[in-house]
């Protein structure tokens, strides 16, 4: 059925913009908990020009996209665009792998770090399909800030820790690889293949410091925000 959805989302988003370049305009949005902070250390934000669709992952359905930072850093927070139906979230699961076996597949990939970690999800002010778009802010504990390296490929895998459907959005267009999907069956499939539609990227900002702060000096200064 979830798939289904997607298919009816799909087709009813705007027209392609296939030849568009990714520049993603910030559209962060002020609410309750600091949802706009200072150190952002990696970025693929949202923009409601290249909103492409959404894909559910909530109870045991996941989705992830590929990084490289230009530095080592201590990740605090993270954002990511989601749709609610029914229950929010309150907690979101993340995992962060590497792909050391550089075959650019996260099925292969070794876990660095894995938390479920508290949000606050906050409308955006913009809409869609029927539903709201809203900013989910993932806050970390300072005690299990992962420390990330330069150049290292890795990939951003979330899930939603509610049983009501969530969506996660994507772009029209996607940097380094493509996303992939595991729909509960605990395999990665490529999302291209999967939903066979076009390539995508998933919308999310790291926040953080570089390594020469210290985690907990840097856990004392996001007090202040």
């Amino acid at each position: 059925m979830n798939k289904l959805l997607f298919v009816l989302l799909f087709l009813s988003t705007a027209t392609i913009l296939a030849d568009q370049s990714l520049i993603l305009s910030p559209r962060h949005v002020q609410g309750t908990g600091p949802i706009s902070i200072d150190g952002l250390v990696y970025s693929q934000t949202y923009s409601y020009e290249f909103l492409n669709n959404v894909v559910p992952i909530q109870s045991d359905r996941w989705f992830c996209d590929d990084f490289e930072l230009d530095g080592d850093y201590y990740i605090t927070d993270i954002c990511v665009w989601t749709l609610w139906i029914g229950e929010q979230a309150s907690m979101m699961n993340l995992v962060i792998s590497e792909d050391d076996t550089n075959d650019s597949d996260p099925n292969t990939n070794i876990d660095v770090w894995s938390e479920s970690v508290p949000c606050i999800n906050t409308f955006t002010g913009d809409s869609n399909w029927g539903y709201d778009i809203y900013e989910t802010h993932c806050f970390i504990d300072e005690d299990f800030y992962p420390l990330l390296f330069n150049g290292v490929h890795y990939y951003f895998e979330v899930n939603a820790d509610v049983i009501d459907t969530c969506w996660i959005t994507f772009s029209y267009n996607y940097i380094g690889d493509k996303c992939w999907y595991d729909d509960g069956s605990g395999v990665w499939v490529r999302t291209d293949i999967y939903f066979s539609v076009m390539s995508m990227d998933m919308f999310f900002d790291f926040y953080g410091e570089n390594l020469a702060l210290e985690p907990e000096t840097w856990g004392s200064i996001k007090t202040i925000f």
